[in-house]
Order: C-alpha cells, then sequence, then structure tokens
C-alpha cells in the first residue's frame, strides 16, 4: 500500500461493499493507547505532528524497518522512546520504573534488504516520550499530560556508550531539553547536535 488511507475505505466481498470500513478496523485494533506498543506508535506521530506544525510538510506515512523513527522537515533523524507510569495490565497505584531502550542496533536497509554489520545508534537524536498521568482515568490524548526530553545521540555515544537502557533519573542528569508538546517540534529542529 503506497498510499495514506482516510478510514472510509471499504472490505469488499464478492466485488460489493462487506459493509465494514478500515475505520471500523482501526477502532477495534487501535483504541487501547496505553498499551506498550501502541503508545510508542503514538509517541511518534506526535513527535511527527509536532514538526509539522512548525513547518508543515507534505504527509508521511509511518515506516517500518527504518533504523530511526521520524526524520525532520531539515533532515534530522529521530529515534522516538516513550514511558508511562501506568501501564495497560497494571492496577491503579502501581507505577512502572520508567526505563528507556537506548541500545544500539543494526540498521534494515530496505533497497538492498541487508542489515549493516556494526551495531550503533542510528539517529542524529533521541526524543524520550514520558505519559505522566498516574491514574488510568486519564486519556493518553490528553497533552498536559506528556513531557519530551531532547537530546542528541552524541550525549548518550559519549556518556553512556554501551549502555543498552536509561533510566529516567539517569537520563535526567544528562541534561536532556525538558519540553512540552507545543515546543517540541522547535526544540528538535533546533537543538545543537
Amino acid at each position: 500500500m503506497e498510499h495514506q488511507l482516510i478510514g472510509n475505505e471499504e472490505f469488499t466481498l464478492h466485488g460489493k461493499s462487506a459493509g465494514i470500513t478500515v475505520m471500523d478496523f482501526w477502532c477495534w485494533a487501535f483504541s487501547d493507547l496505553i498499551a506498550n506498543t501502541l503508545r510508542g506508535v503514538l509517541a511518534e506521530f506526535l513527535v511527527y505532528s509536532s514538526l509539522n506544525r512548525i513547518v508543515p510538510h507534505d504527509t508521511q506515512m509511518r515506516e517500518n524497518w527504518l533504523p530511526f523513527d521520524v526524520t525532520s522537515p531539515s533532515g534530522r533523524r529521530i529515534e522516538v522512546k516513550s514511558g508511562a507510569y501506568i501501564q495497560a495490565w497494571t492496577p491503579e497505584n502501581i507505577f512502572a520504573q520508567i526505563r528507556f531502550d537506548i541500545g544500539k542496533k543494526l540498521a534494515w536497509y530496505n533497497a538492498t534488504a541487508t542489515s549493516s554489520t556494526v551495531a550503533k545508534r542510528n539517529c542524529d537524536l533521541y526524543v524520550f516520550c514520558l505519559f505522566t498521568a498516574k491514574t488510568k482515568d486519564i486519556s493518553l490524548l490528553d497533552l498536559d499530560y506528556w513531557d519530551f526530553y531532547v537530546l542528541p545521540t552524541s550525549v548518550l555515544d559519549e556518556k553512556v556508550s554501551d549502555q543498552k537502557e536509561i533510566a529516567l533519573s539517569s537520563l535526567l542528569k544528562l541534561e536532556p531539553v525538558k519540553t512540552d508538546y507545543a515546543g517540541l517540534g522547535a526544540v528538535i529542529e533546533y537543538i545543537k547536535l
């Protein structure tokens, strides 16, 4: 599929409408935004949309298998990580420890169907997205409950070169730029690499 769907596309059966749409599928499959895998994709979307707010550009579709998650309008390669105190499977008042994956990875190249031979951090910067709510009553759609920490990859390579993950407390010691959603796009585009 090479074009972006809008949701009203219909499934067909024997050449006629089957009475279900792509939107029906999206609602069924992707409504539990707190689930770890979907929250990660949501965080990628928030980063992408924050960039589109400051420099409107053509609509992109998420690409799987890139060695980074989002490209800024100026070409910065961004790795997006997400965390949350509440998890889909935990009861109220039990909070997750915030840890982010920062391990070096092999890059996959779609054009040649090969991977790199050396693991590294394949991006210019990281955006660590933290949903700060501590109750399941608060929607992930409420952007007031998201904090964003932007850090050049060079800092991770210098300070925690071989580390595979980082706790929020250790991340804060590296002095990332903290921002809200409204300021995120500008921080990404203008942070010194």
